[in-house]
């Protein structure tokens, strides 16, 4: 990845958003840009463009011109918007990055109409993949790509919704719902950056894991800050009775004590951060930290020696990996 760096591609990303909203007069795309913190200076210091990102820095680090791939770059970015919109009010987050969030400004359902707008903009900007030399069937394929993702995104959702209203959740279940919820649009960012770099089906097939595996060790990572995190305002989720893998992982060992225990807090009709500490004292003395850290280590090396086969230049691999699993980003 020598010839781009993250700050470049995020900049072409960000002022390519800031165009399409203001080529539209509506108040509606003036909180799409909101959301992405876009009125406030030429390059956000807010929306992390992490989807968008990634599947430029793979388009450069797969051989393919990073240029030509922006339309698509910005297509999954906007998908990423969409449900980051729809989490928010799901979970009545008040804030995203520091700010306001936008259903907190402007109503649950102004934000669901802004979040589904930029899924039907998503649609539009990577149509224009056809203006940059890409064939329609190309471009119909990562339009594929793209819906596939989407709706696995959706349906992650769906599962961990679910799962909390579950005492107990399987390994399986819980992989499957991160994989799909946190995973499905790195997966797509990797696969269509593979399809528009030249790179067969296998490989696209490969990085849709990698993109799953991603997913998953972020998803872990996050459930771990929830857990254990010092900063006041980090544990939504646990409030809100997601179930969180260190808990999950914890829960295959547990003694009928153990387990009682943990449901003496879930089943309450409301957490408070009281109940943090008996969770997590169960959950350290059943090694939930060190399953978690292994699980994450797990999926790494699973992308690493992915990455390593398909990437054109020496280290591409592993900068590729660096940038997706530094969970500040």
């Amino acid at each position: 990845m020598s010839k781009v760096t993250p700050e470049i591609i995020k900049h072409r990303i960000d002022g390519t958003l800031k165009g399409l909203f203001e080529s539209r007069n509506l108040p509606l795309y003036d909180m799409m840009s909101y959301h992405f913190g876009l009125h406030e200076d030429s390059l956000s210091k807010h929306a992390s463009l992490l989807h968008g990102s990634t599947l430029l820095l793979s388009v450069d680090a797969f051989g393919g011109k990073v240029e030509n791939a922006l339309p698509a770059s910005v297509a999954v970015e906007l998908v990423n918007g969409f449900c980051e919109i729809h989490d928010d009010v799901e979970s009545g987050r008040p804030q995203r990055s520091e700010r306001d969030a936008l259903w907190w400004i402007w109503g649950p359902a102004q934000a669901i109409n802004a979040g589904d707008g930029m899924h039907a903009l998503a649609r539009i900007s990577i149509l224009q993949l056809t203006e940059n030399g890409f064939s329609s069937e190309l471009t119909y394929s990562a339009i594929s790509l793209l819906d596939r993702a989407s709706l696995l995104a959706c349906e992650g959702r769906f599962r961990d919704l679910e799962m909390q209203e579950r005492v107990e959740v399987s390994l399986d279940s819980y992989t499957r719902m991160a994989s799909d919820r946190s995973g499905a649009l790195f997966g797509a960012s990797l696969s269509i950056a593979a399809l528009l770099s030249g790179l067969d089906e296998l490989d696209q097939e490969k990085l849709t894991q990698c993109g799953k595996w991603i997913g998953e060790s972020r998803q872990i990572r996050s459930d771990m800050e929830e857990l254990w995190s010092s900063e006041s305002g980090q544990n939504l989720e646990f409030l809100n009775k997601k179930k969180l893998f260190p808990v999950v992982a914890a829960m295959r060992n547990a003694s009928p004590n153990e387990k009682r225990r943990l449901g003496e807090v879930y089943f309450k009709r409301v957490l408070e951060l009281e109940d943090l500490k008996p969770v997590r004292d169960v959950v350290e003395g059943l090694g939930g930290r060190e399953k978690s850290e292994e699980r994450i280590k797990h999926c790494e090396e699973n992308c690493r020696t992915v990455f390593d086969e398909i990437c054109k230049d020496a280290g591409g691999g592993d900068q590729l990996l660096d940038f997706l699993t530094d969970i500040t980003r």
